[in-house]
């Protein structure tokens, strides 16, 4: 039957499955796996999968003891259509040594640890090492941040990496460096108006190839900055006035696949706000009362279904607890049990079939 079907047609149904699914799929004839390794169409399902919003992803190391086995990565996914199996775990295996950060791209995670960084996309298995510089030495106050500049005309993508250090004395500056994947180096990069932040930022995403971060400057107001890889810079971005005030505490997020959101919650009225960024202003979509007042640390993110329910999730003594919440108020919790390690990234992880940059 499916040889009735025109090439289109197909095209349309496989860029709507799943990438799990499409990788035991690709083998099913030699016109689907030539059809599913072909750029074209690994941006194509990315861009479907992006707009899904049916599961979020919040990592943590999982140290296992055997030699054999290291460290793994595990997450959470999240079906809104099945809230009652949201405790389903798979393991990423990616290095024997714990990450220190990770960080994501379409489906890209960056693993860093202090002897090492690499890029990998576990889907595939694909993994490939990042030369550091010589006399690397990784602190806990260096951010790292995956994307890439965009070649229209070609419709190719060059993958980089950011790493800048965060400040830790006043006098300090930033030291901020971009490796690029086709040449395999790093280079220094000189930005006047950069500072750094006043401590390890709290929460990062990736949107449309450019990292985002939010923590707080050197005069200690609440900033989000991001890194232009072609212009090799980072740009301030505005937050919504209420964000200024100290008694609330933000988290940033995506939103429907491509827009950059804002968690805003306010420990003096008890409230939580959605923001989301539509052409260059901030735009309240929901607002929901705090189901449960976060005693240590915050909400780490929010996720938004197209129905109005908004799931949130705190960290506690290495259990998360989700609150998915409607906007009439009713909430429904579900507490999983995470690994030995700290939640490392919290975000709406997409698996895809994109190859890891430069590959061998």
């Amino acid at each position: 039957m499916a040889k009735e079907l025109s090439s289109d047609l197909v095209e349309e149904i496989l860029s709507r499955v799943p990438a799990r699914s499409l990788v035991r799929l690709r083998f099913t004839c030699k016109q689907w796996e030539t059809l599913i390794a072909e750029p074209r169409f690994v941006n194509k399902h990315l861009y479907h999968m992006r707009c899904r919003e049916q599961q979020f992803t919040v990592f943590n190391n999982e140290h296992v003891i055997s030699p054999l086995f290291g460290s793994a990565i595990s997450y959470v996914g999240i079906d809104f259509n099945k809230p009652g199996k949201c405790g389903l775990k798979l393991p990423f295996p990616i290095a024997l040594t714990p990450a220190i950060n990770i960080s994501h791209c379409d489906g890209l995670l960056l693993y860093v640890t202090k002897s090492m960084v690499l890029v990998s996309n576990p889907l595939l298995n694909q993994k490939r090492w990042i030369k550091c510089t010589e006399g690397f030495d990784h602190q806990s106050m260096d951010v790292y941040g995956l994307g890439y500049i965009s070649n229209q005309l070609s419709s190719s993508f060059d993958y980089k990496v950011v790493r800048f250090r965060c400040r830790v004395e006043a006098k300090d500056k930033s030291r901020v460096e971009v490796y690029a994947f086709k040449s395999d180096s790093w280079k220094v990069v000189v930005d006047k108006n950069f500072d750094g932040f006043d401590g390890s930022p709290f929460s990062s995403v990736c949107l449309r190839g450019t990292p985002y971060w939010l923590g707080y400057n050197k005069d200690g107001i609440m900033s989000i900055q991001s890194f232009d890889f072609l212009q090799e810079r980072f740009e301030p971005l505005f937050l919504p006035s209420p964000s200024i005030e100290l008694e609330n505490y933000c988290s940033l997020g995506i939103f429907r696949g491509d827009q950059l959101s804002l968690l805003l919650g306010c420990y003096r009225t008890g409230k939580i706000h959605l923001w989301v960024m539509k052409k260059q202003h901030w735009k309240t979509v929901m607002t929901v009362d705090v189901p449960q007042y976060p005693i240590f640390g915050q909400y780490l993110s929010s996720f938004i279904e197209r129905n109005g329910r908004l799931a949130l999730f705190i960290e506690s003594q290495h259990m998360i607890s989700i609150y998915i919440v409607g906007e009439n108020q009713d909430y429904q919790k579900i507490e999983y049990l995470t690994g030995i390690g700290p939640t490392l990234s919290d975000c709406c992880y997409v698996q895809s079939l994109l190859q890891v940059p430069a590959f061998r």
